[in-house]
Formats: C-alpha cells, structure tokens, sequence
C-alpha cells in the first residue's frame, strides 16, 4: 500500500530529532506561569533531594487530570448501552453502540475521556460497524486515581478482549499509542489500525513531562527506573517505540495528524508514515490537536478507510 500524502504536505526531507522533541506550544505540557513555579520547586528538589524529586515525578505523572466528561450526541445518547467492567481492584466504564457488524474499539487519550470521540460513534454505526468506548483506568466514569503506560494498555486489551474479534481500533493520542503497546505486548488484535495525534516513541511522554516540571537527566533516570521497577521491568524503555510497534503490527494503518497540532509535533506522522510500507497519512491543517477528532472530512476518511 502506497503512502497516500496530501500533495501540499508531502516532504522529501526526513524530521529531524529537534523537530520531533520541540516544546509544546499548547495542552497540559505548555508552559505557563504554574509550571514555572512547579520547575523551581523541581530545580530545588533535583538538587538536594533528588530521590525525593523522582518519587514526586512518579506520583505526578501517574496521576492524570481530569476533564469533564462531555454528553454524547443526541443521535446516539438513548443508544448507549454502558456496563462495568471488573480491572482486577478497579473497573471500567464500557460504552457500546450497536449489536451486531464489526467491532470498532475506540481509544481515548491522557487526561480525556470517551466521549471526547463521540463524533465518531455515529458516521461508523451508519457504516455497519458495532462500536465499542471507554474511559480509561483513573478517566472519566472508571475507577482510581492514578494509572500508567501499563495499566492503561492493559485495560485497553481488557476491553478489546471482552469486545470480541475486531476490525480495527482509532486511538487518539496518548491512547493511540497505548493501542499500539497493547497489541504487541497483551496481544491485542485488529485487522485495521487509526492513529490520530501520536507521538511516535512513548518515551516522548516522559521527557515532554520531565521538561514541563525541569527534571534534571539523573531525576528523570530514576522516575523512569521507579515506572520500571513497579512491574518488575516488564516496562522496558528502550522497546518503547510506537513506529516499531506499527512496524510490528503488520497491518493497513492511517495515521492522522494536524501540520498544526502544538501539542505533538506534525513530524511525529511522518515518522510513523515514512517508516512503514502499510501506512497513509492523512494530514491536515488548522484543526489542532483536539478539533481533528470532530472534523467531518477526517471522519469521512476514517470511515472509508475501514470500509474499503
């Protein structure tokens, strides 16, 4: 499958690491008058309490914001069948649309939620598919406060387990990614595959953190080896690739990403589209990180692209 560029987009130049590790400009990891104060609360701490710092960059990390949860589409609000899913301690709160067709599973990023993507649910209804949702652990209706890079791809294996076969999986984000980690570690399974705003190494969540809060590199090695050592290594950083992970996959993939998304670099999808052979980029302009999710022309691609 040939890349597929939009012809004002496509670019013979590779992006560059700088490009690809840039600060962003907007979302939880801009910088603001609030994370310049947490920076020299960090700097003293990094400095004379170094452990200390790494425990605190553990516990903050793990602790996602939370935002409201929003309504879901007059459309599709008295369809909604939710249930509760049990998450060893904790549960899920499942959403589902529909009874029989090909499963879609619907993937949500850090500090949001499911109905962040419910523009989505009703173009996939109207093409046949059943659809499935979920607030991730410490999200939305689910349970706990904290989670990490390895609860979250658990739960979403969880859920695509429960779902059944499935056609394909849309993560946006920081959940697309975990998608990925989730179908090469926990064996999830889909026949297509839609990442939409991925960074394209999950190692690039822990450094825009760690310059967020000014982390210094030995700070930053002992948060990551206190993420390590809560699953007995199992988090391996250095496997962390979400290009590799695709890679691995081996299945027709769309990734989508906006030229001016200020939260995750344009040039994260041109690594992942230029790096695989099964991959079409659909690359847009002036809707963000967040508008692409309600974009009509972005659903209209995602949707044939599960079609054809």
């Amino acid at each position: 499958m040939r890349h597929q560029f939009s012809p004002d987009l496509e670019s013979p130049h590779a992006p560059t690491v700088a490009q690809c590790l840039r600060p962003p400009r907007a979302g939880r990891f801009a910088d603001t008058r609030a994370s310049s104060s947490l920076r020299h609360l960090y700097r003293w701490l990094c400095r004379f309490m170094p452990s200390l710092a790494a425990h605190l960059a553990f516990r903050q990390l793990a602790t996602p914001p939370r935002s409201a949860a929003g309504r879901w589409p007059v459309a599709i609000r008295e369809l909604t069948r939710e249930r509760r899913l049990s998450n060893g301690s904790s549960e899920l709160a499942v959403y589902e649309w529909g009874h029989q067709g090909p499963a879609v599973l619907l993937v949500h990023g850090w500090g949001s939620n499911a109905t962040h993507l419910a523009r989505l649910v009703q173009p996939l209804r109207n093409a046949g598919f059943r659809v499935i949702a979920f607030d991730a652990p410490a999200h939305g209706r689910s349970t706990g406060r904290t989670t990490d890079m390895v609860a979250y791809a658990h739960a979403v294996a969880l859920v695509a387990r429960h779902a059944g076969p499935l056609h394909a999986v849309i993560g946006h984000s920081f959940g697309a990614a975990m998608a990925m980690y989730a179908a090469r570690d926990w064996g999830l399974a889909a026949s297509r595959l839609v990442l939409m705003s991925s960074f394209n190494d999950c190692n690039r969540f822990l450094e825009m953190f760690a310059r967020h809060v000014g982390l210094t590199p030995d700070v930053l090695r002992r948060t990551r080896e206190l993420l390590s050592q809560r699953y007995g290594g199992r988090l391996d950083w250095g496997r962390m690739s979400v290009t590799e992970m695709l890679r691995q996959a081996n299945r027709p993939a769309l990734v989508v990403h906006d030229e001016n998304d200020e939260e995750i670099p344009f040039e994260h999808g041109l690594v992942m589209t230029s790096a695989l052979q099964t991959a079409q980029l659909k690359a847009t302009r002036g809707l963000g990180h967040h508008r692409v999710l309600r974009n009509p022309e972005v659903i209209r691609r995602i949707t044939a692209f599960l079609v054809d």
